[in-house]
């Protein structure tokens, strides 16, 4: 696979789809001291104008006391790695993030509280032996259990360790070490793991077709995807090596629309004839202008989904904190359902919320 920058538009890639690139060492062990983990966000949101298309039910509400909503990245029944908010014990002290590793393990707690169809990651019986946060860098250290995996889970692995882990504002990159030691590359597959993981690396990465990974540019695209059962969707985020371009913004916006590969399962709320107008970002806001095809959802307006994969998608891929939704130039009178998009919409803070209608 591929290393990447997702800013700016500069790729960093040297080596095949099939490798994850990564290179260095941790500098310190997870049994020493370290900052405190911050909190999960509120789970009320990040922002006054915060995409939520349906309001969550049942298990997927605001959480108890002595709970909390964390986001854990599961495998889905197409074998994506998805985030899910779940409602959590609180833990005791500040081991926020060592107690969301143990909600990851196949044959543990996190069973009671799976989405229909879907499956955690780690290896049953993996323990966490220690987890430090310094710097930015969360280093985490599994038992030997850890290393008991099929090989073609060892990617899906390392996405959704890193991905949970960068849930947390105060961690930016990953180190993984195993019984004490850290790891020069995984214990199966053979994956390079001597630097730390971060976001750069991707999630369920694929390239566009006739596209070679050392000359991409890189896009992460939120698409929707239906439970088993029919009754309910959730968003998966892919990244698409695409042809290398400056303008990742407006990039992003095109593969959104165009779709997601006809075989992946998934679909856009994006009808295939809307078009970009015109995209920016100024002071960690991007400003998305379409033409009035993004309105042709309802009477209502745009598809409130669509709203939130635009919103996703360009808060990943061009680290904006909100997106400002026009149509023919103008953000007055959009609106989607019962939002008033007017106004900048904020990256919300939890994606998947577990609901009744996705058990």
């Amino acid at each position: 696979m591929v290393r990447f920058r997702t800013k700016g538009g500069v790729v960093a890639a040297v080596l095949a789809i099939l490798m994850l690139v990564v290179a260095g060492c941790g500098l310190f062990g997870p049994n020493e001291s370290s900052a405190p983990i911050d909190p999960p966000p509120n789970p009320q949101g990040n922002g006054d104008n915060e995409v939520s298309p349906d309001p969550p039910v049942g298990e997927g509400a605001t959480p108890a006391a002595g709970e909390i909503t964390q986001v854990v990245y599961l495998k889905s029944p197409e074998g994506y790695i998805v985030p899910w908010a779940l409602r959590l014990p609180k833990p005791e002290g500040n081991e926020y993030a060592k107690q969301v590793l143990t909600y990851m393990v196949k044959g543990g707690p996190v069973e009671a509280l799976l989405p229909e169809g879907f499956s955690a990651v780690l290896p049953e019986g993996t323990k966490v032996l220690g987890l430090s946060i310094k710097d930015g860098v969360a280093t985490v250290d599994f038992s030997k259990e850890f290393a008991k995996y099929p090989p073609e889970d060892e990617r899906k692995i390392l996405e959704a360790v890193t991905w949970t882990l960068t849930e947390f504002d105060n961690v930016q990159r990953v180190v993984i070490w195993l019984e004490g030691k850290p790891l020069n590359v995984m214990p199966v597959g053979g994956t390079p793991v001597n630097a730390p993981l971060s976001r750069a690396d991707g999630i369920n990465l694929e390239l566009a077709d006739n596209v070679e990974p050392g000359r991409a540019s890189y896009v992460t695209l939120y698409f929707q995807a239906d439970t088993p059962s029919g009754k309910g969707s959730y968003f998966v985020p892919i990244t698409r090596g695409i042809p290398r371009t400056e303008d990742l913004a407006r990039a992003t916006l095109e593969q959104l629309i165009l779709g997601p590969r006809q075989e992946s399962g998934l679909y856009s709320a994006l009808l295939p004839s809307t078009r970009v107008l015109g995209v920016h970002v100024d002071k960690g806001v991007a400003v998305a202008n379409f033409d009035d095809k993004l309105l042709a959802f309802s009477e209502k307006g745009a598809s409130p989904e669509a709203i939130q994969s635009i919103v996703l998608s360009l808060t990943e891929t061009t680290g904006a904190q909100q997106v400002l939704i026009q149509v023919n130039g103008k953000s007055a009178g959009v609106k989607a359902a019962a939002m008033d998009l007017s106004k900048p919409v904020a990256r919300p803070a939890m994606v998947n919320p577990l609901t009744t209608e996705t058990r």
